[in-house]
């Protein structure tokens, strides 16, 4: 049983989340290119069966090193992103067809494929990885290049090991890319018709923490709208979102809700700024759930990774802007057999 409360309230100036962590992990990967230092210097080896990340000469005999430090962009030989799962396209086999000893041979198997310029490698022998084998190694393809580093997931709980092909020059403009990204989404989050709102969560007997959300008022009415009303119990025969629940967890994917009868509010339009303009892309957006078309009546999702076969299908009407542990907190419970009651 899910409890929600929810209180909405102005917001002028909220400052995005994402800036400050983007230029520290830009700065570092600059000091690794471009940073004065020989590349040879940066050179790491992995072990075989976990994917860590050791300093070169530590463990000879695990495996061949990298040797030719100059291959550096668009070749195998970048540091590994450990415990983080990229996103992209696949290309060639499917992982699970995939199946080989390391990163490494990984990050070669990617560079032997036309048109890959990212893999994920599971290399955690005793548990697997979100439900796949060790070994399994998953080829794919990221826009505009792979220096982009688009994440599905990240964190210790992430066994995935994941690594990225570019050369310094698509490294400089995706840079570039990413920072035309950020300045679009806190535009976005700034308008001025903006609101911003709450969820108080529990999952058992455990109070969790507050979710909160700001929704794009000026671009999606209908959408906000039907949300403001809902948080005040005015949906049909005074449904709304108190004491509602997430009925639909996907592992890595979505934390679906709606109002607790179930009812909502009268079917309304999509809205089309965000049926079309904003894209599934990443992690925190609001979406609509529908039966299609302008069938909308306040359920929505949570979206946890980038998810483009949902673009154009489900409108995007806001994004989570704190309690993100809470979100994942909640699509963790995916991959608890039985789920615990939830307040």
């Amino acid at each position: 049983f899910f409890t929600f409360l929810a209180k909405l309230s102005r917001s002028h100036d909220h400052r995005g989340l994402a800036a400050a962590q983007f230029r520290a992990a830009e700065e570092e990967v600059q000091e690794r290119i471009t940073g004065g230092k020989d590349t040879k210097e940066l050179k790491k080896t992995f072990n075989n069966d976990e994917g860590v990340a050791v300093e070169e000469g530590k463990e000879e005999g695990k495996r061949p090193r990298i040797d030719d430090g100059d291959k550096i962009g668009g070749k195998c030989g970048l540091p590994y992103d450990l415990h983080s799962e990229y996103a992209g396209a696949v290309v060639g086999k499917w992982g699970e067809n995939n199946i080989l000893h390391s990163a490494d041979e990984c990050c070669r198997a990617c560079e032997a494929t036309e048109g890959c310029n990212a893999f994920v490698f599971c290399g955690d022998r005793s548990n697997g990885c979100s439900g796949r084998k060790f070994g399994e190694c998953w080829l794919k393809k990221q826009e505009p290049n792979g220096a982009m580093r688009v994440k599905m997931s990240e964190g210790m709980d992430v066994r995935w090991t994941s690594g990225a092909l570019y050369t310094n020059e698509e490294f400089f403009s995706a840079q570039g890319e990413k920072r035309k990204e950020e300045e679009v989404r806190r535009k976005q989050r700034m308008k001025a018709g903006n609101v911003k709102a709450f969820f108080d969560v529990s999952i058992g007997s455990t109070v969790r923490g507050r979710i909160e959300f700001i929704l794009y008022a000026e671009d999606c009415p209908n959408h906000v709208d039907a949300f403001r009303a809902l948080l005040k119990n005015q949906g049909l025969n005074d449904d709304g979102y108190k004491g509602s629940h997430f009925y639909r967890i996907l592992d890595k994917f979505i934390d679906q809700t709606g109002p607790v009868k179930s009812k909502g509010v009268e079917r309304f339009d999509d809205d089309d700024y965000g049926l079309h303009s904003l894209k599934h892309d990443r992690f925190g957006l609001l979406s609509s759930a529908n039966s299609g078309p302008n069938t909308n009546t306040g359920h929505f999702s949570i979206v946890v990774a980038p998810a483009p076969h949902l673009d154009t299908h489900y409108t995007i009407f806001g994004e989570v802007v704190s309690g993100e542990d809470i979100v994942w907190a909640i699509n963790a419970l995916d991959k608890t057999k039985p789920q615990p009651g939830v307040k």
